[in-house]
């Protein structure tokens, strides 16, 4: 080692010593923040070991409420259930207790309810009706609680007698139409008294007899093949309808009366007898029917000889009296085809 090294040495060996001292202490403070750190790091581990063991465990008891809030749900609905079933057969059986009571028992324990429905179910929209087997009664009887009365008498009450009396013309077995009687009993009782009837409606007729022909379709839809014509056609409470598309016919125009009683002409024999009801009053038409006064009669009419004519006024809900010329109500006509000129 030469003296230059020599004294090199000796003045960097204090140096020396103060670095190798600082160094010392930097990497014991390295180590100690080493050190911190994976202590931290093992902190967070457990942490994070102890968090996901929670989560685990409310996860698990969550899922268990879940599955008792499920069970629960079921348990209530199937309740729910039952309870409907016996609140259901509760209100059956006290039902039927309740008709059973009423029938049994005087009217003046019917009450206001019970009477409503049967009210319902007798009239035109009702049970029978929705089967087809209402026949518009001349005489309609309402129930109240704890009474009965007489709420309407329609023009039934005049035009059933005075169809029945025309037949009076004719001895049977004379054959004969009826057009629109699907909601009337006057082609039973033209059976029954022996005239061969036929009856013409889109509806037919719901009750048989061995005099009666039924055809389920509208008088200008009718194929008439039999050469044998008619001796006597009625239309009650039918011909102010025809063409108006109430009950579920097409549109046929104003003169659609007219062209029915053409086409009635046409099957009745030379002498032939017709008979007609209809509403009668100051001349209008509305979606349901039409309302006729002398002008409208006179022109649904020509071509025709009347034989008997009879108006009807109804003077309440319950009382029809003869009206003169006129009056409103209903009109009753009788009559033949004239000769063709």
């Amino acid at each position: 080692m030469t003296a230059l090294q020599r004294l090199v040495r000796l003045i960097s060996a204090p140096v020396r010593r103060l670095l190798d001292g600082r160094f010392a202490d930097v990497n014991r403070r390295v180590g100690d923040v080493r050190a911190a750190v994976a202590d931290q790091q093992d902190a967070v581990e457990r942490l994070s070991r102890e968090v996901s063991a929670h989560s685990a465990t409310q996860n698990e008891a969550l899922s268990h409420t879940a599955v008792e809030v499920r069970r629960m749900e079921e348990a209530l609905h199937a309740r729910q259930e039952q309870i409907l079933d016996e609140l259901q057969r509760l209100q059956e059986r006290a039902y039927v207790q309740r008709l059973d009571h009423v029938s049994r028992g005087p009217l003046s324990e019917l009450d206001g309810v019970l009477a409503s429905a049967i009210n319902l179910a007798a009239g035109h929209r009702g049970f029978a009706a929705q089967a087809g087997l209402w026949f518009n009664p001349a005489v309609t009887v309402e129930l109240g609680e704890g009474r009965a009365s007489i709420s309407d008498v329609n023009e039934r009450i005049v035009e059933l007698p005075f169809a029945l009396g025309q037949l009076a013309r004719l001895d049977p077995p004379a054959k004969i139409l009826d057009i629109g009687g699907a909601e009337s009993t006057f082609a039973l009782s033209a059976a029954s008294l022996g005239y061969r009837v036929s009856v013409l409606d889109p509806q037919g007729v719901p009750y048989a007899h061995p005099n009666l022909t039924s055809y389920s379709c509208r008088l200008e839809e009718w194929k008439h093949e039999d050469p044998e014509p008619f001796a006597a056609a009625f239309l009650i409470s039918a011909i102010e309808h025809f063409g108006l598309g109430a009950y579920g016919e097409a549109a046929g125009g104003a003169d659609a009366d007219r062209k029915a009683l053409a086409g009635v002409r046409e099957v009745l024999a030379g002498d032939g007898l017709l008979v007609l009801t209809t509403p009668y009053g100051e001349a209008s038409v509305n979606d349901l029917e039409r309302i006729y006064d002398d002008d409208a009669l006179e022109r649904l009419l020509a071509g025709w000889r009347v034989i008997e004519r009879r108006t009807i006024v109804r003077a309440d809900p319950r009382t029809w009296l003869p009206g003169g010329e006129g009056s409103g109500g209903t009109v009753l006509i009788a009559a033949t085809p004239m000769p063709s000129p």
